[in-house]
């Protein structure tokens, strides 16, 4: 076991975000395709010390979150620079902020009639809490989002926001709450610092508690208060994972840090909006298809065809024949590139398989936490599936996310609304 100081600060050094605002969490196993070398030892790291919570060890260097599946994301609070509430999405932090004060600010900035709608109720009902911070969550429902259903005989409030349908027993003091409120919302982030809201730093695993309570309004944080007898690992489940991990491990410390220097060159050679978008996007090619490429040989391979088939369409979308002539040239030499990188590729994505399912197998057991019972629409009605999966927060706030994506991203991509 590694001691708790290193992981630690390794732990802290994951900073998934873009300018410190919540844009974007990656996935624990795209660490390496972002950081290389250095990010795949951050992510053993972070298995280690997610093993380490579920055994029982109260001084963890990480807690934990659960990941809701809500629609939109609202960013709400009191805007530190005038002090007054406002209400908005990511495009508060926009190069040209979306901030909404009044009615009139969301019609202007969100001509959308759905959003604007949500918008326009979440600023009547949540400038009734008290407001010292900004704060981002997840929207579950309106009050015209609420249905009344039948789910395996017995009578629920069900609502879906985004891709999974949450269920609750009509007659539970869960289900009152909501059918009483015209809006629910799960907090996850707080925005600290200034003097702007521009100036803020993400942090996450906010405590809602400090927003009190307020008519027509249901809201809870998503942290997880506490695993301790309740999700704690068995001897078996602990050796299980830590032989995952230690493999994961075990294979790291055998590759030549060198050889994950090709996602650098490869970037400097054929792009940043180019190399590894092309290589997640290969990735989540196969979550379509239903299952991770398991032969890492294939997945190197076929990532050829892969760069080739997307270079010819930023061929076909130019017109001058120059322009046809230097794409193609890069093409070539992108080809050249990759096939004298095949053995690394291999290397890397054999790890990235191996952190997969030393990651999975700890979901597997949080998947015990449920926040409220989540469920999938299907051609014969509805089927109980997990949660969207969890984050795991350090002591600093920084996060990563942790999602079977072979159970909620494919769900996610059949809708058109991707989260891989």
């Amino acid at each position: 076991m590694r001691l708790n100081e290193i992981i630690r600060h390794s732990i802290a050094k994951i900073i998934c975000e873009a300018d410190g605002k919540n844009t974007h969490l990656e996935h624990l196993e795209d660490n390496i395709f972002d950081k290389g070398h250095a990010g795949a030892k951050e992510a053993v790291d972070y298995l280690y010390s997610l093993h380490q919570m579920l055994d029982g060890n109260t001084e963890s260097p990480v807690s934990m979150t659960t990941k809701w599946d809500g629609a939109p994301a609202i960013i709400a609070g009191k805007d530190p620079e005038t002090g007054k509430f406002f209400v908005g999405t990511k495009g508060v932090f926009a190069k040209t902020p979306k901030i909404n004060f009044t009615e009139k600010d969301i019609e202007e900035n969100h001509p959308a009639e759905g959003l604007q709608d949500k918008l326009k109720i979440a600023l009547k009902h949540l400038s009734k809490l008290n407001w010292n911070t900004v704060a981002q969550g997840d929207m579950l429902f309106t009050k015209d989002d609420i249905m009344m259903t039948n789910m395996g005989g017995e009578e629920v409030i069900a609502f879906k926001p985004n891709t999974l349908v949450y269920a609750i027993p009509a007659n539970s003091e869960t289900a009152g709450q909501i059918s009483g409120s015209d809006m629910g919302i799960v907090w996850h982030t707080e925005y600290v610092g200034g003097p702007t809201l521009a100036d803020t730093q993400a942090k996450f695993g906010f405590d809602s508690s400090v927003l009190g309570n307020a008519p027509g309004v249901w809201h809870r944080d998503a942290n997880i208060k506490d695993l301790s007898g309740y999700v704690t690992l068995t001897n078996d489940e602990s050796k299980d994972i830590m032989d995952a991990i230690g493999e994961a491990d075990k294979y790291l410390k055998s590759i030549d840090p060198k050889t994950f220097d090709f996602l650098e060159k490869g970037t400097e050679l054929l792009g940043e909006k180019v190399f590894l978008p092309q290589l997640k996007a290969h990735v989540n090619n196969a979550i379509r298809a239903g299952a991770f490429e398991e032969d890492p040989t294939v997945f190197a391979q076929s990532f050829v065809q892969k760069y080739i088939t997307y270079m010819e369409k930023e061929i076909d979308k130019v017109k001058t024949q120059k322009t046809k002539d230097t794409k193609t040239e890069i093409m070539i030499g992108g080809v050249k590139f990759i096939r004298e990188n095949l053995q690394q590729i291999i290397a890397v994505y054999d790890l990235y398989l191996k952190l997969i399912e030393a990651k999975v197998k700890i979901i597997k057991k949080l998947e015990q936490i449920r926040q409220l019972p989540t469920f999938k629409e299907t051609e014969d009605g509805y089927e109980v599936t997990g949660e969207e999966g969890f984050v795991a927060v350090d002591k600093v706030g920084n996060a990563l996310k942790l999602v079977d994506r072979l159970e909620f991203s494919k769900l996610n991509f059949g809708t058109g609304k991707p989260g891989a």
